[in-house]
C-alpha cells in the first residue's frame, strides 16, 4: 500500500495479465479434453457400422477394399483422439494413472521379443540388468515403451539394428533404445517432442505416424518423476534414454 502509484498500477496490470493467461490455459486444456472425449463415442459407432457393412460385402470386391480402408482411417482417428485426451489430461495434471511396483527388466525383455517377431529383418541387441524395478502404471509404461520401439522400427533402415540397454545409476533406472536410421537433422532435434511434429515434412503415409508418440511418452515419464531425452549420437544413429526412479 505504501508503494509508488506507478508501481501499484504496474502490479495491477501484471496481475490481470497473469489471471488472463491462467484462464486461457485452463480453457485450452479443458477444450482439448472435452473435444477428445466427445469424439470417442461417434468414432466408435462409426467404426462398428463400417465393420458391420464390411462383413456383408463380397470378398475381393472394390466395395470391400474401400470399406476396409475406411475402417483403417477411423482406427487412426481413434488413436489420435485417445492420445490427445491423454496429453490434455497430462497438461491439466489429471492423467489417470495407478502406479504399482513394476519390474522394468521383465517389460524390456518382453519388448525385445515383440520387436524380434514384428521386425524379423532387424537385428535386436540387448544388455539388460535383471531385477530392476520402478513405480509406474503398467499400462501407461507399456505404451511408452512400445512408442519408443515402434519409432525405432519405423525409422530404421533395411537390415539395421535396435539396441536395448537397461542399467541402474544410483537412484535412477536408465533405458537407452538406439537404432540405425537416417539420423535426426540438427534443426529437428529441438522439435522431436513437439506435438504433431514428424521428421517427414510432407506428412505422407510412407511412414505411418501421428507425431504424438514421443510427446505423450515424455509426459508419461514425467508423471512418474522421470524424463525422456534425445541423446547425442554419432552419424545415422538415433538414441533415446528413458530415466525413471529406481525402487530397491
Amino acid at each position: 500500500p505504501e508503494a509508488d502509484d506507478e508501481f501499484q498500477r504496474l502490479m495491477a496490470v501484471f496481475n490481470q495479465m497473469m489471471n488472463r493467461l491462467e484462464r486461457s490455459f485452463h480453457q485450452a486444456s479443458r477444450f482439448s479434453a472435452d473435444a477428445a472425449h466427445e469424439l470417442k463415442t461417434p468414432l466408435t459407432i462409426l467404426q462398428g457400422r463400417l465393420e458391420q457393412a464390411l462383413r456383408r460385402t463380397e470378398p475381393g470386391s472394390e466395395e470391400q477394399l474401400m470399406l476396409s480402408q475406411l475402417v483403417d482411417e477411423v482406427q487412426r482417428l481413434k488413436t489420435i483422439v485417445q492420445r490427445l485426451l491423454m496429453l490434455a489430461q497430462a497438461d491439466a495434471g489429471t492423467l489417470r494413472a495407478q502406479p504399482e511396483l513394476v519390474e522394468l527388466s521383465t517389460l524390456v525383455e518382453e519388448l525385445c521379443e515383440d520387436v524380434r517377431i514384428l521386425a524379423p529383418h532387424l537385428e535386436v541387441r540387448r544388455e539388460i540388468v535383471a531385477g530392476l524395478r520402478t513405480m509406474a502404471d503398467p499400462g501407461l509404461l507399456r505404451q511408452l515403451l512400445h512408442n519408443l520401439a515402434d519409432n525405432a522400427v519405423k525409422y530404421n533402415r533395411d537390415n539395421g539394428w535396435i539396441d536395448f540397454r537397461l542399467r541402474r545409476d544410483d537412484n535412477h533406472l536408465l533405458l537407452t533404445i538406439a537404432n540405425t536410421g537416417h539420423g535426426i537433422p540438427p534443426q529437428d532435434r529441438e522439435k522431436v517432442f513437439d506435438r504433431f511434429h514428424r521428421g517427414d515434412p510432407a506428412h505422407n503415409r510412407r511412414i505411418d505416424g501421428f507425431g504424438l508418440g514421443l510427446s505423450l511418452s515424455r509426459e508419461i515419464a514425467r508423471s512418474y518423476g522421470g524424463e525422456l531425452r534425445l541423446d547425442d549420437s554419432p552419424g545415422e544413429i538415433v538414441s533415446f534414454t528413458l530415466v525413471l526412479p529406481a525402487i530397491s
